[in-house]
């Protein structure tokens, strides 16, 4: 009877636990992942710009666009490493004369604020954005 009464305590334990938890989330979308809407401005030097990027988890891999001006850009590439914070990026934009421009960002998550580097061709530059 002892047996019993443990047996249907500790199943009831099990149930309740199992109860009290929501839906499974993403795994790959850790609450440190830079998911969400950035901005702030990127540049050469004493010459910036403002820019958006919106970041989301979509199949288990993170996506997003960045918004320069009038242009939207979807990201081809992007990787987030929650262990260190570093994420990298890939786009193409259209450049003078129709020819396309490969950009390469390399940068680091604290907190809610993401900077780091661009470069494309022999340009180098960087970027600061802030998570709204």
């Amino acid at each position: 009877m002892r047996n019993r009464f443990l047996s249907l305590t500790v199943a009831l334990l099990l149930v309740s636990g199992c109860a009290s938890h929501g839906p499974a989330e993403d795994s790959s979308a850790s609450k440190d992942a830079p998911a969400g809407t950035w901005s702030g401005d990127y540049g050469l030097g004493d010459r910036r710009e403002p820019i958006r990027l919106d970041l989301k988890w979509e199949n288990g891999n993170l996506r997003g666009t960045v918004h320069a001006g009038p242009r939207s850009l979807p990201l081809t590439n992007v990787s987030f490493k929650a262990d260190t914070g570093a994420v990298a990026m890939e786009f193409d934009a259209e450049g003078n004369g129709g020819r396309t421009v490969h950009y390469v960002i390399d940068g680091n998550v604290s907190g809610d604020t993401m900077s780091g580097t661009w470069t494309h061709d022999d340009q180098k530059g960087d970027f600061k954005v802030t998570k709204q």
